[in-house]
């Protein structure tokens, strides 16, 4: 009796420990840490011409964070991220003639939302938009005296890319762009082209 009794358990337990540990082993779900790294374009300017501001690329990186549902048909996520950038750009004559204002991209706080769509079990392409936060160092420069001050601008994040899954390890390539809007009281259009590579881990 005993034995019948402890085999029915165990086949209760396996039963029902079956559809969850099938839930829990779905790709492109659950909690996961990344690092992220790659190349940034910064620019800066008026939009009235190729001669008006500039635009500087250098080096990205930061750490990111969030959760996934794996839906069936596709995958919904929400993510965080803190990062930091290498990069600068200038332009001349933003309040009077002969003047220089040169902005250097700080940290950047971002928050958003993810929309993947599975091809197979180790690959996913998605699209993501959210609100960035971009802290801005001013250098301004007028008759060989400079100014310095910061600012935090708040704007959109687009991006695309696609996730590559192996264990619990997966690495992704993604675009993105983000839009500040202008700088300050200025006419200085700020705005980030990224091509990013993450690596990280799910749990």
């Amino acid at each position: 009796m005993k034995k019948l009794i402890t085999m029915a358990a165990i086949v209760v337990v396996s039963t029902v420990a079956s559809p969850a540990f099938a839930q829990d082993s779905k790709p492109f779900h659950g909690p996961w840490v990344g690092a992220t790294a790659g190349y940034d374009v910064f620019d800066a300017g008026d939009g009235e011409g190729e001669d008006e501001g500039g635009s500087e690329d250098g080096f990205a990186y930061g750490v990111a964070l969030g959760y996934d549902y794996n839906l069936g048909n596709f995958v919904l996520g929400v993510e965080g991220e803190i990062g930091d950038s290498s990069v600068s750009a200038s332009d001349t004559d933003v309040f009077e003639d002969g003047d220089e204002l040169i902005l250097k991209a700080g940290r950047d706080l971002y928050a958003g939302i993810r929309l993947g769509v599975p091809v197979n079990d180790t690959l996913m392409i998605y699209a993501k938009g959210g609100y960035t936060n971009q802290r801005f160092n001013l250098a301004y420069t007028l008759d060989d005296e400079t100014e310095s001050d910061g600012d935090n601008i708040g704007g959109f994040r687009l991006g695309a890319g696609a996730e590559f899954a192996f264990g619990q390890g997966f690495g992704r390539l993604e675009y993105r762009y983000s839009d500040y809007g202008s700088f300050s009281d200025t006419d200085l259009e700020t705005s980030r082209h990224q091509i990013m590579l993450t690596a990280g881990m799910r749990f």
